[in-house]
């Protein structure tokens, strides 16, 4: 049992099982690390099988803001309309238990300064197979003991003079694709800077708070240079996000005309002759594949430097994958070259750890000439791919190798 564990929050046992959650011991700055621990106890006298706390398989957070019945934030895993296998599931030993972090960094940052009653509460979690996974009884909740966390203003936006209403105003445009947030940011100079590098590392996110920190991301590419200078700051008090922001300092200086690292120099020498001279394309190969699980079916395309094509189909469920060809012009050749250097695509990599349950892992591998030094292989989650940079590259391959879009597609079988 868990003895001495006085710091840890339970909620009311049920059907021996509970679940507590360990409270911080500190003062939080927005944008900074937050992690907490959720404790899953067995006291009964049979294996439970619970979600959520293995970390091989993915998971994502639900976050419900107060309510009158309910006044703090309950916090959940949000993947119960979805069946899992098994290997989702963690047993629990009769008088053992697990645990799990919650990572809150961004929906802290996401809520502001302030003082934030927070638990953790367990939604009944369907499994695959015949697993009896954990499943709380009618009218039952449950949920941990509520913990406060307690968030301060992020200093490096208050020494530049953006104060809690600003900074939720500029949320509001951020989210609400405003189109006047550009030169909001403007007018607040270092300010405006720092404000959008801080909201880069919600790419770290899914959903909407990753599209806005790709947004953030896209608006400070067209500031100039001196964002340069607010990421390497940002990165410096938000170590939690430096995956996120290391990809966005590479990034920016592909976009602001900086030489490549070293690593990347042949490369993208390399790209820039085949641009130019289409001669030196025998070596060339393109695989994308946008999407490969039972659940979505499987879509591949092989592109050689002769324009040469072909794409293998198969749907979900089927057994067999059609197989079609198509030839591209030298001009879409040309054109593809040019958006991968444009598009700076050996920077692409996946800024979350895992994907949604069944969300799909686009793979591109580019060979430009014979070694590994020439070569690429770039796989991302699907929401990585669509919502940041890579997203017009994305759009551009689905497009070219469409049976709609391309007549020369005809499905035949080779």
């Amino acid at each position: 049992m868990l003895h001495g564990m006085v710091e840890v929050a339970f909620g009311p046992e049920h059907g021996s099982v509970r679940f507590g959650l360990r409270g911080p011991q500190r003062e939080f700055e927005a944008g900074s690390s937050v992690m907490l621990e959720v404790v899953c106890e067995n006291r009964g006298r049979e294996p439970i099988h619970v979600f959520g706390f293995s970390n091989h398989y993915p998971r994502s957070l639900r976050v419900s803001p107060p309510k009158p019945h309910r006044p703090h934030v309950r916090v959940s895993f949000a993947d119960a309309s979805v069946l899992h296998p098994p290997e989702a599931f963690s047993t629990i030993a009769p008088g053992s238990y697990a645990v799990t972090g919650l990572d809150l960094s961004f929906v802290l940052d996401r809520l502001g300064p302030g003082t934030y009653p927070i638990a953790f509460g367990y939604d009944t979690v369907r499994a695959g197979g015949r697993l009896s996974a954990l499943a709380a009884p009618a009218g039952v909740d449950f949920t941990t003991g509520v913990v406060d966390l307690v968030v301060s203003g992020a200093r490096s936006l208050r020494e530049q003079g953006i104060d809690a209403a600003l900074e939720a105003r500029l949320d509001a445009m951020l989210t609400g694709d405003d189109p006047a947030f550009r030169e909001q940011l403007r007018r607040l100079g270092p300010g405006g800077l720092a404000y959008a590098a801080r909201r880069v590392a919600r790419v770290e996110a899914s959903g909407v708070e990753a599209h806005a920190g790709f947004r953030a991301l896209a608006t400070l590419a067209m500031m100039g240079p001196a964002a340069l200078d607010a990421v390497v700051e940002a990165r410096a008090v938000m170590p939690h996000a430096r995956a996120a922001l290391d990809f966005a300092d590479r990034w920016l200086r592909h976009r602001f005309g900086m030489p490549p690292d070293d690593a990347d120099l042949p490369f993208v020498t390399s790209l820039d002759q085949l641009i130019h001279n289409p001669s030196m394309r025998g070596n060339f190969l393109l695989a994308w594949q946008p999407y490969d699980l039972p659940i979505h079916g499987t879509r591949r395309v092989d592109l050689l430097g002769s324009g040469d094509a072909v794409l293998a189909t198969k749907p979900a469920g089927g057994s067999m994958p059609v197989t079609t060809r198509t030839m591209l012009t030298s001009a879409e050749m040309a054109g593809l070259l040019s958006m991968l250097r444009r598009e700076g695509v050996w920077l692409f990599g996946p800024m979350r750890r895992l994907g949604l349950p069944d969300e799909p892992r686009p793979t591109l591998e580019i060979q430009l000439a014979i070694g590994e030094p020439f070569i690429r292989r770039i796989a991302a989650w699907n929401g990585e791919w669509r919502q940041g940079p890579a997203a017009s590259l994305a759009d551009a391959l689905d497009r070219l190798f469409d049976p709609v879009t391309r007549p020369s597609l005809s499905g035949f079988r080779v």
